[in-house]
């Protein structure tokens, strides 16, 4: 069999560092070996000697290449590392003139977690095994000794990786302890905030509806009282505070939507959307002729949220139209599939004056205007309050249009 280098007996020895001490003192031939093939990792100045070579030419080698009827010996060293325990063997010297025995005796050297790793192997003679005797003794004891060590280090490091586990616990729970104390003290901050906020922009109507009614009182005064110029300028006054108000009035309903809880339950939005047009006289003819497909499916969502949603969608249709265009407005559902459940998808189409495609998704955010007040009323809020409350409710919004062609937009909620 070829011997390996020199460099890699070397490196094979320096990583038996843990048991070399061991070996070394040992006062008689020792061998350390590993592998199926037991080769030789470690072995001591005692051993170099008995076969007369060093130790470079040893390590690496098979056990049974470099002592004499090794191959006795292999069976018994399969046996050690498969049962972790204690053995001997007598071997004749076939190579002694006279009836002289050598002494083979084997254990094994457990790692970490008490598992034969290697084998360690004692050479003595016959006729020097009576005098040799406290020799061979001593040399399991340093081997047994060593074993202890190995356990009580191993104990030592299982008892510091407990004292780490328990100390990473009591930091966990105290960071979630933090967390929960802060997340609630959030959540009380915001709560105030958003309370503050309702409060301040409800109370702003107040004065608003005030200069609209003393405006209004003073355009009812005689005209030559007056005069022209004045009733112009008080007539802006009225058109700015209904501007103010209806801004108000979308910033209330922004909160709203924001902070009420939702509860989902089956809606009748065939019911909700008839009811919505024949309440609200801009829908109804002949202002705007707002055809329903009926029955509109029922969709799985909150009533009062979903009201709302509507009644801004059916605002902009009939609100967005060419001047001197009659409005047109088309309402149905379909029944869809995403990811494997059913959902309602319901459609409000008009024949206004479309959308480009770079504004879809603009639409939808806070205070996004595509035309000015002077072209169309309207604060940037209304579909910014249909995404939020789609959102809340786990739905989607979208819209499909382009520029003078009207519009499609779209809610989309689970089957009721």
């Amino acid at each position: 069999m070829k011997a390996e280098p020199n460099s890699t007996k070397t490196d094979r020895s320096e990583r038996r560092s843990r048991s070399a001490p061991i070996i070394e003192r040992a006062p008689l031939p020792m061998v350390e070996v590993e592998g199926p093939e037991h080769r030789v990792c470690f072995v001591n100045d005692a051993f170099c000697r008995l076969v007369q070579s060093n130790r470079c030419e040893l390590v690496g080698r098979c056990f049974e290449e470099i002592v004499s009827n090794g191959e006795i010996c292999r069976p018994l060293l399969d046996k050690v590392y498969q049962t972790g325990e204690f053995e001997t063997q007598v071997v004749p010297d076939k190579d002694a003139a006279d009836a002289v025995f050598w002494v083979y005796a084997m254990w094994p050297a457990l790692d970490e977690e008490a598992r034969p790793e290697r084998v360690i192997i004692q050479m003595t003679q016959s006729v020097h095994f009576h005098r040799n005797a406290a020799e061979m003794n001593e040399a399991l004891l340093l081997s047994a000794l060593r074993q202890h060590e190995l356990r009580e280090e191993a104990e030592k490091a299982n008892a510091r990786l407990e004292e780490t586990k328990k100390e990473l616990r009591m930091h966990a729970d105290s960071l979630e302890q933090t967390v929960a104390e802060r997340t609630t003290q959030l959540r009380e901050s915001v709560g105030e905030l958003e309370a503050f906020s309702y409060s301040l922009v409800h109370d702003l109507r107040a004065p608003i509806r005030a200069i609209q009614g003393f405006t209004q009182m003073a355009l009812e005064m005689p005209q030559g009282e007056i005069g022209q110029e004045a009733i112009e300028l008080l007539g802006r006054v009225v058109k700015a505070a209904a501007r103010m108000d209806s801004l108000i009035q979308d910033v209330l309903s922004l909160s709203q939507v924001l902070r009420a809880p939702v509860k989902k339950e089956t809606v009748d939005v065939d019911v909700l959307v008839s009811d919505l047009v024949k309440e609200r006289p801009e829908l109804g003819e002949p202002q705007a002729t707002v055809v329903i497909e009926h029955p509109l499916l029922p969709m799985l969502g909150h009533e009062a949220t979903l009201s709302q949603c509507l009644t801004n969608l059916l605002s902009n249709a009939v609100k967005f139209v060419q001047r001197g265009k009659k409005p047109l407005v088309r309402v149905w559902s379909e029944e869809r599939e995403e990811a494997g459940s059913a959902v309602v998808r319901l459609w409000v189409e008009d024949n206004g004056i479309g959308i480009d495609t770079r504004g879809h998704k603009r639409i939808f955010e806070m205070f996004q205007r595509l035309h000015t007040t002077a072209e169309y009323e309207g604060s940037g809020i209304g579909l910014a309050i249909v995404g939020k409350a789609m959102e809340r409710m786990g739905g989607r919004v979208g819209v499909d249009s382009t520029p003078g062609q009207g519009s499609r937009f779209w809610v989309e909620l689970p089957k009721g």
